[in-house]
């Protein structure tokens, strides 16, 4: 049985590191292959770099295209903020009660901790460790991720504390590079007399033009929404599970207890690197809060 379960284990494994080589190898193929149309076309990309008409033009494509790029695999490959497993305790799955069910989703257990403080620290019933305020467990990559965000598909990989920043810049630089493209290839469309001449001349253009607004309107969506995270200093997890959060629950539905400002909200999303003590950052807004009150 424990062969048949390790054989299991290493074949699930292999399937992950596959499909997370083809999410990034097509992510790649299309953020090359679609510019790569229009410097082998007739275009304001090909007549900046091949021609040299405007080369700085096309070097400062090339050169946000390549910071698009360095982003995505940065927030693919850094770690997210994995929480350090504790392997001397060993993880309890034991069935959670209807108040612990609710603050999770139905698949994460957890078992609580005596009360050390205002608020109950979790303990992972997968990893068997002390998750710290806003960690949350992710089952995808099966550990516990500081500042938890999301599992994104797209990078195949948590996003969290410590790269969220480079997802959040990927989002941007790739907007601009979606953008750009697609003006370059609308532009460069070549009108023909004849329908069939058109198609032939045009063909792959409209395939760029139809690939860039698919994408461009579902990035710019994620960026607007990524930024909106950054402005207050909360999660998509926390927007979208506030109710069933341990820490956030019996707070009123707008008050957010991590928010410090915009301006320092932005610094600290885009500048600080370490992993924050967001349980003192908690007790003393709370506290406020309550004083006011």
């Amino acid at each position: 049985m424990g062969r048949f379960c390790s054989c299991v284990y290493r074949v699930c494994s292999s399937l992950q590191c596959g499909s997370q080589l083809f999410i990034r190898l097509t992510h790649t193929l299309l953020s090359v292959g679609i510019p790569a149309t229009l410097i082998f076309k007739e275009s304001d990309l090909r007549h900046a770099l091949v021609h040299r008409d405007n080369l700085l033009y096309g070097i400062s494509y090339i050169a946000v295209l390549t910071f698009s790029l360095v982003m995505y695999y940065m927030a693919c490959f850094m770690d997210p903020g994995f929480v350090p497993i504790d392997k001397t305790i060993k993880p309890t799955l034991n069935s959670s009660s209807d108040e612990e069910e609710e603050e999770l989703n139905t698949h994460e257990k957890s078992t609580m901790l005596p009360n050390t403080g205002k608020v109950k620290p979790r303990r992972c019933g997968f990893c068997g460790i002390q998750q710290p305020m806003r960690a949350r467990h992710c089952e995808e990559c099966n550990r516990c991720v500081n500042r938890y965000d999301h599992h994104c598909p797209w990078l195949a990989a948590c996003v969290g504390e410590r790269n969220h920043r480079f997802f959040w810049l990927f989002l941007l630089s790739k907007n601009v590079v979606i953008w750009w493209t697609l003006v370059i290839a609308w532009k460069s469309i070549v009108r023909k007399p004849e329908v069939s001449a058109w198609i032939l001349a045009n063909i792959f253009f409209v395939i760029d033009i139809v690939i860039l607004i698919v994408g461009g309107l579902s990035v710019i969506g994620l960026f607007a929404f990524h930024s909106y995270l950054m402005l207050n200093n909360t999660t998509t997890w926390e927007v979208v599970a506030r109710g069933r959060i341990t820490y956030l629950k019996h707070l009123e539905s707008d008050y957010n207890p991590f928010h410090e400002g915009y301006c320092k909200n932005i610094y600290t999303f885009l500048c600080n690197c370490g992993l924050r003590k967001w349980l003192i950052i908690y007790n003393k807004k709370t506290d406020l809060a309550s004083q006011v009150v």
